[in-house]
This record gives C-alpha cells, structure tokens and sequence, in this order.
C-alpha cells in the first residue's frame, strides 16, 4: 500500500491524464476538475489494487494513466487532446488519444477517436447534472468501437456503464460531496470497492 502512494505523489509530479467513464475515454475534457485520482480493491482469485490518474494539463491537453492487476500487474499511459470543446445540450465534444502510449499491454499501443454529448436531466425537479453519451472508435491495440453513459440518479447518487471490445463495465457511485466518490463498480466480472479524489479550479 506504501508503495502505491509513493507511485501516485510521483505519478501526480509528471503526468497528466484524460476523462473517462469507468476505463474508456471520453471526448469531453475534465473539467471543471483539474485532477482526477482512483483508488479501488479488486475483489476475486486475488485481492488487488486498482489506481487510475486523470489530469488535464491547460484546455485541451489531458494524460492519463492505470496500475491495475486484472490480469498481471501492468502500468498504462496514454495522451489525449481535446479537438473540439463540449458545449452541453448544444455541440459534443471531440477527442483524439494514444492508449499505452509506452507499448507495454498485451492489446500494444492503441488510438482513438471520442465523442461526448451532454443533455440536461429534466423532469419535475431537475437535477445539476447532465445525461451524458459518448462513443468512440479505435485503431490498433484500441477496440473499433466503444460507448459509455453516465446517468445521474440524484444529485449524489449516479450510475456508470461502458461497453468496450466484448467487455461491459459498470458502475454504482455515490458523490456525497463534490470532490469525493465512493464507487462499486463490476470491472471484467470482478468487483472493485473505490475512493476517488478530485480537485478543481475554483
């Protein structure tokens, strides 16, 4: 566990990352957070951690970068740069990436091309948070095609889901307040119990 926050103050001193649903990106930049830091548990054969860091670095340049064990313990790093910036319920968003950019996963380096669209949640008693959809194609080690959504069930209370290659993930999060979640997410069939920090502009 010591060893594992060593390896996020080090990683939060030289990286920077890009948005995403669970795993997949998305074309929206993070915003109006700077930093978006992940810690969970897998739960299965064996019990590992998950870390994820995203980290937008100015307007349109976002890093990111994984040290999970769902298989064997691999550490990813990919870029993204943000084409065409979201405007909610008017224009989507547009975004193009590198996925482990040190070519070191078994899938090998893989790009992409991502799209976010946002819409108000409507109804009786609007929510503060939008309905989002995203979508994307990849090229190489990235799949043709991936998806994610994020629905707001409440202003605290949300739901994730992705689709990407032959692999669905999804997530229950409760945001009790703005810069913290607290997530159970179903990762590859196996479950992960997960803090996650972030930090914005004031």
């Amino acid at each position: 566990m010591r060893a594992g926050w060593v390896w996020l103050l080090a990683l939060t001193a030289g990286l920077a990352c890009a948005d995403r649903v669970i795993e997949v990106p998305t074309g929206r930049l993070l915003y109006p957070q700077f930093l978006k830091a992940e810690l969970g548990i897998l739960q299965g054969d064996r019990t590992r951690e998950r870390w994820l860091i995203n980290w937008r670095v100015g307007s349109y340049l976002e890093l990111h970068a994984m040290r999970f064990g769902v298989v064997n313990q691999l550490e990813l790093v990919g870029v993204q740069v943000n084409l065409y910036p979201e405007i909610p319920n008017y224009a989507p968003g547009l975004s193009v990436g590198i996925r482990d950019l040190f070519d070191r996963s078994a899938e090998g380096r893989g790009y992409y091309l991502a799209l976010s669209y946002s819409v108000p949640t409507l109804g009786e008693t609007p929510l503060d948070y939008d309905l989002r959809f995203h979508i994307g194609i990849g090229f190489e080690g990235m799949p043709a095609l991936f998806v994610g959504f994020e629905i707001p069930l409440t202003n605290h209370l949300f739901m994730l889901a992705e689709h990407i290659g032959n692999q669905i993930n999804a997530a229950l999060v409760w945001q009790p307040i703005p810069q913290v979640q607290l997530r159970a997410t179903l990762l590859q069939n196996r479950t992960s119990w997960g803090l996650l920090i972030q930090l914005g502009e004031e």
